[in-house]
């Protein structure tokens, strides 16, 4: 049992802790120990709060400096690099938290068989080797990459190996159990277990239904693949929070150039770019990103959009199943809405306002009606840990059954478009996997949770596109969409 005070609270902090187990954590511990200062993402902090200060009980002074104390140690800054290099040549093993990456060079060799070569980008190591059995029992290595406590020593011929790797992220996630779990909760519990999981506090009153729909639907680009969407919210409402925090197969841009080499495929090295390796791509701060060579950039982006494939300098299409998130800062008026509620775009990069790339987004968020991120509305409720609930929403991406059940029971008026269609319809089906991963509820549920947060989405890429281009205005403003 927790020691924090929860008697009088509506949230079912106990249910959370029956149904989920070890898999579940109070929030409060990851906010109280400071990993967060220290630049420990969430997914991998709860992990080593748990294993340092075992228990539901709050952390204490004594507890929060042994948990710091061990995360100086085991998480060395990048201005530690020549002093782990010499501990290393004195013949040490080090012990390190940190994120590795594998890469494999298929330059032409000779006759010699490329070897797999470990990356740690956090201290700039490069070329660290490592043995065929640590990647292929670990083989998400070779994409986005895994934390997890890594040892390397210095072998004699020089060069520095990985001689063992323990991961520190969630294996595979039974949907099946999961979906078991949800019939345990009601929709509203549910809902705000989702909601407390993102480090969100459901219990403030400034979270309206409206309201917490619109957090949740930062979720929709990790329940399903090839779904792109914005945001566009002032500042200050927790856009890239989430985004930062769940998974590093989820990548996040904020500020600085955007290249077409580290979006698409790096033609110097054929190394992939950022859309081919990640799950989630989300570019934060759009109206700030410095685009280079925009022409080589919209091209295959708006492809990539349309299809889930691209190409660049002459490779072969590179196919992806990952979705993009542009998130951005807007202004608003004395009635907190936006100035310009028919170009809503235009603060952003000239060519966001193109309709034939606007086009290709399942929706714009309106985060203007989300209120501001203050402390207060940070979690302080029991929750699913981050690691465990970010694989599970990406496991939701390969199953089908919700995809269906949007077709069966959702009819479109003759004059909505295709993209329409397909954007509602891709909403709906992840708005279904977030509320109902068990897939139980009513037509009435379906409309109200799922189907109209869906269309209202697509509807306001409808109102810019209406107003940008009179090609747009031959099917009308209004989207109509219902339940049948």
């Amino acid at each position: 049992m927790s020691s924090y005070n929860v008697s009088n609270s509506s949230y079912p902090n106990e249910l959370v802790r029956d149904v989920f187990g070890d898999l579940c954590i109070d929030k409060r511990r990851f906010n109280s120990s400071g990993l967060k200062n220290a630049g420990v993402p969430s997914f991998v902090a709860e992990w080593l709060i748990d294993k340092i200060i075992q228990g539901n009980a709050e952390l204490g002074i004594a507890d929060i400096e042994k948990i710091n104390n061990f995360v100086r140690k085991a998480f060395p800054r990048k201005d530690d690099r020549h002093v782990l290099n010499f501990k290393l040549t004195q013949g040490e093993v080090l012990k390190i938290i940190a994120l590795m990456q594998v890469r494999v060079s298929i330059e032409n060799k000779g006759d010699r068989i490329p070897e797999p070569f470990a990356t740690i980008p956090s201290l700039n190591i490069e070329e660290c080797r490592i043995g065929v059995d640590l990647v292929e029992r670990y083989e998400n290595l070779l994409r986005q990459g895994l934390w997890g406590k890594i040892s390397l020593s210095m072998q004699a011929d020089g060069i520095v190996e990985v001689i063992d790797f323990d991961p520190f992220q969630c294996s595979e996630i039974n949907l099946t159990e999961y979906a078991k779990a949800r019939s345990q909760f009601t929709t509203e519990q549910w809902r705000d277990l989702m909601f407390c999981s993102m480090g969100f506090n459901p219990e403030l009153a400034a979270y309206s239904n409206t309201a917490k729909s619109w957090v949740l639907a930062r979720l929709l680009p990790l329940v399903e693949a090839n779904y792109h969407i914005m945001e566009l919210a002032p500042k200050g409402t927790g856009k890239s929070f989430i985004f930062e925090n769940i998974s590093n197969k989820v990548a996040l841009i904020s500020g600085g150039k955007v290249t077409p080499a580290r979006l698409f495929i790096n033609g110097k090295n054929r190394e992939i770019g950022l859309l081919g390796r990640h799950d989630v791509v989300v570019l934060d701060e759009v109206q700030s990103l410095t685009f280079e060579n925009p022409d080589e950039i919209i091209g295959p982006l708006k492809n990539y959009l349309a299809s889930g494939r691209y190409n660049r300098s002459g490779f072969a299409d590179i196919s992806s199943d990952c979705s993009l998130v542009m998130l951005a800062n807007i202004e608003l008026d004395q009635q907190l809405r936006p100035r310009n509620e028919f170009n809503l775009l235009q603060d952003l990069p000239k060519f966001f306002s193109e309709t034939a790339l606007l086009d290709r987004f399942a929706g714009i968020l309106p985060g203007w009606e989300i209120p501001k991120f203050k402390t207060e509305a940070i979690a302080t409720q029991v929750g699913l840990k981050t690691d465990f609930f970010g694989e599970a929403l990406l496991a939701l991406r390969r199953d089908n059954r919700f995809a269906s059940y949007v077709s069966q029971h959702t009819s479109f008026d003759k004059n909505t478009t295709i993209r329409d269609q397909q954007a509602i319809q891709r909403s709906a089906s992840g708005f279904l996997k977030i509320l109902y991963p068990h897939l139980e509820l009513t037509l009435i549920d379906y409309q109200r949770d799922c189907l109209e947060p869906a269309i209202r989405l697509r509807q306001i890429v409808r109102d810019q596109l209406y107003h940008l281009d009179d090609e747009f205005k031959q099917n009308g403003k209004i989207i109509y969409a219902e339940v049948k």
